[in-house]
């Protein structure tokens, strides 16, 4: 999906990289780049999507999160070695995609606001395409919703129920405290349930599994 800019031509990496946990992943990364790229292929293939699909939710542009994915697994690639472990590489890495999509937010015409963005969405199964359409259909009025809220808004619930982060990891990345994040998590659920019961023909929305974990 993403083209890497301004990174050389990987190595094909070893079979058994899948199974390493990301502590042991990075410390590879850290120990080889720039010279041996097998590792940090494996990270982009673990987390690519999941920064992309959190930039899309929070900017609500899928060019400018395309570009937001390329910019934040090239700063992986350059500042991996900074990373000395004093969270887990998921906070770290979420710090780094909170930081560019708010950057990029700040740089986008007001006319953006509110811009919605749609998956593309194809069933091939007959037998399942009737679910996969209340699937899409579902996907697509949260986006709506989402796009409807305010920055600091979307940002919280896409953290917290789109990334598998803790509240915890999601208070660092936000840099606040925990209690502070679980009152904007619980201001910007009243927010959202409030914006996805305006959209029209929206199906029933699932009930949010919130907890304090």
């Amino acid at each position: 999906m993403v083209k890497l800019k301004s990174v050389p031509e990987p190595i094909e990496p070893s079979p058994d990289l899948a199974d390493l946990d990301d502590a042991t992943l990075v410390a590879r990364c850290q120990a080889e780049l720039p010279s041996d790229l097998t590792a940090y292929r494996e990270l982009v293939r673990r987390y690519e999507g999941l920064i992309f699909n959190t930039c899309r939710r929070v900017i609500g542009s899928p060019e400018d999160a395309e570009e937001v994915t390329q910019d934040t697994l090239l700063q992986i690639f350059h500042k991996i070695h900074q990373f000395q472990g004093r969270s887990s590489f998921k906070t770290w890495l979420y710090k780094i995609v909170h930081n560019y999509c708010r950057n990029r937010i700040s740089k986008l015409a007001r006319k953006r606001e509110g811009q919605n963005a749609y998956e593309e969405h194809a069933a091939n199964d007959e037998d399942d395409r009737e679910a996969d359409n209340r699937n899409a259909a579902l996907s697509q009025a949260v986006e709506e919703a989402l796009a409807k809220l305010k920055k600091p808004e979307r940002e919280v619930i896409v953290l917290k129920f789109m990334t598998g982060l803790t509240l915890q990891e999601t208070a660092d990345v936000l840099g606040v405290k925990l209690s502070a994040a679980k009152m904007r998590l619980y201001r910007a659920l009243e927010s959202f349930k409030e914006a996805y019961s305006r959209l029209d023909n929206a199906p029933p929305l699932p009930t949010f599994q919130h907890s304090d974990d």
